[in-house]
């Protein structure tokens, strides 16, 4: 008898595995042989090779499956699929997150709904939005030295010293101010509820076009958080007050050296990334259980 094929957009997926973990190789063999039920070709990462096999032309690293594939799936946590969004910064594939672990603000599709959740998004019932990227180069002598995406957040903070950091802030070439910290988290919505959240920042919702400043335990008290628009382009400085070093990550990705002279530019990279959800995806309902907010009124 001949098998019916699912009529879906989505014709070559690749998967994307969290590294390094023993425990997600049924979920793996689960997803793998989904979506070959639903004939759909499937390539994978060499981390997803550790769990299932398929021929060497089916193996490739994160920035090749974004070029061969229509959906990227990310398998493990929110960590995983931001690494995942890094790799598909230039490209448009959309992104898909199943969570093995707790509810993630990134990730919302669980194993044990998995198979009734991806049938219905590979028949194209499914919700998708853009979240905007982060951009960053490192500037020494008029001279980009290094470049990286975020799609969290860069921050700029102290290294190996108990001492603060000067940092002086542009926002559109004008100046903003000259302070005294721990660092300064730049962030995208997204990020919002990442390591910006934990700096006292706000909530953003992830449709915003707008980036947030969250200093990290400022010298004086009434340096505050502030949101730019998201096309705003950011310029950071800083200075080693006592020979006190500095260190430049991008989603805890930590960038090579940098200097006291150095030029740290930021703004919204032209591509954004695309994100799909089950239909039923809601921002708030995520916040009420990651935050422990009070549930929703009874009727």
């Amino acid at each position: 008898m001949q098998r019916n094929k699912m009529n879906t957009q989505f014709k070559q997926i690749g998967l994307i595995s969290k590294p390094d973990t023993k425990d997600i190789s049924k979920t793996v063999q689960s997803l793998y042989k989904l979506l070959k039920k639903a004939d759909v070709q499937v390539f994978i990462d060499p981390e997803t090779a550790h769990h299932i096999s398929l021929p060497d032309e089916q193996v490739m690293p994160p920035s090749s499956l974004a070029n061969r594939c229509d959906l990227i799936m990310s398998i493990g946590g929110d960590g995983t699929l931001l690494s995942a969004a890094r790799a598909l910064v230039n490209t448009n594939v959309p992104l898909l997150g199943i969570n093995l672990g707790r509810l993630g603000f990134l990730v919302d599709i669980s194993p044990t709904e998995m198979a009734v959740q991806l049938k219905q998004i590979l028949e194209g019932s499914f919700h998708e939005e853009e979240r905007i990227i982060l951009n960053t180069q490192i500037v020494r002598d008029d001279h980009v030295v290094h470049e990286q995406s975020a799609f969290n957040e860069v921050a700029i903070h102290r290294l190996n010293s108990p001492g603060l950091i000067d940092i002086e802030t542009y926002v559109n070439q004008r100046f903003v101010n000259a302070q005294r910290s721990d660092g300064l988290i730049i962030a995208t919505p997204t990020g919002s509820t990442a390591y910006a959240l934990s700096g006292g920042g706000p909530l953003m919702h992830p449709s915003l076009n707008a980036i947030v400043l969250v200093p990290i335990n400022p010298h004086t008290l009434s340096n505050r958080p502030i949101v730019v628009d998201g096309n705003s382009e950011i310029n950071l400085r800083f200075s080693q007050r006592d020979k006190h070093e500095a260190q430049l990550t991008c989603d805890n990705l930590v960038l090579p050296e940098i200097l006291e002279d150095d030029l740290i530019h930021i703004k919204r990279h032209p591509k954004k990334i695309r994100l799909l959800h089950p239909t039923d995806h809601d921002f708030f309902n995520i916040l009420r259980v990651k935050l422990d907010w009070s549930k929703a009124p009874q009727t």
